[in-house]
């Protein structure tokens, strides 16, 4: 689950940095569009005269004395309508590079568009971590609310060695746990820890419900008068509860018990 999260993730960025380069060169091209246009309509309008127009006297007079104003034509037909003639009119807006104020909406809402992918991206990634980082809490509480069971507990010397063997079981409430390890603890007369072994108990997964049998072997020297018995898994230490005959036992157990 971790893993899959983890590759949402990294697909959620690799999605966001294509869409920018998308919008990027969307934006570009759009300008670049819009710089043609100018150009072609600026070239259209300084054609806008017809080239066979000539010049009429009171143009020539304008021209020639600029501070005078043109007299104004006498109409030849005073019962003619008079017939208004607009010329056409070409609007240029100035943006960058020439561009309309509707390129550069489109450029706008583009870069919009590649800014929320990126934030979508980097909230999906927060998710995943935070789903990641609560998942492990929760794997490290469950033992501790649900304990294991030592059903049975035995050892034997063999000159300085010591083999402890037993049972232990995951009760049904448990969830399921992976590479549980028994720890084997000795100490002297007085209660002072010499050494300790550790050895993985026979299953690898132990479901809820299941019992696995283990067996530590490690060298006891002859001052070794207790033992203790522990297990743990990659994450720390499993707490467990003595389910032998006789209840439970806080204090180690002496090796001159069978």
């Amino acid at each position: 689950m971790d893993g899959l999260l983890i590759v949402v993730t990294v697909l959620s960025l690799v999605v966001a940095l294509v869409m920018s380069v998308v919008a990027w060169r969307a934006s570009t091209e759009e300008r670049q569009r819009a710089a043609a246009r100018v150009a072609a309509l600026s070239a259209a309008a300084g054609m806008a005269q017809p080239p066979h127009a000539q010049p009429s006297a009171a143009t020539d007079r304008i021209a020639s004395r600029p501070w005078r104003a043109a007299p104004a034509p006498a109409q030849e037909n005073a019962s003619a309508p008079a017939i208004e003639t607009a010329a056409p009119a070409v609007v240029l807006n100035t943006g960058f590079l020439g561009a309309s104020a509707a390129t550069l909406d489109t450029g706008s809402h583009q870069r919009g568009l590649a800014v929320a992918a990126a934030v979508f991206a980097v909230l999906l990634g927060a998710f995943a971590l935070v789903r990641v980082g609560g998942g492990n809490q929760v794997a490290n509480s469950v033992p501790a609310s649900v304990p294991l069971e030592l059903l049975s507990l035995r050892h034997e010397r063999d000159g300085g060695n010591l083999l402890v063997t037993g049972l232990v079981r995951n009760p049904q409430a448990g969830p399921p746990v992976e590479r549980v390890s028994a720890v084997v603890l000795l100490f002297g007369p007085q209660g002072a820890f010499v050494t300790s072994a550790t050895a993985p108990i026979d299953f690898v997964r132990l479901a809820s419900g299941e019992e696995s049998p283990f067996v530590v072997r490690m060298q006891a020297p002859s001052s070794v008068a207790r033992y203790r018995v522990s297990f743990r898994t990659e994450d720390g230490t499993v707490t467990h509860v003595d389910r032998r005959d006789g209840g439970a036992q806080a204090a180690p157990v002496a090796l001159t018990r069978q």
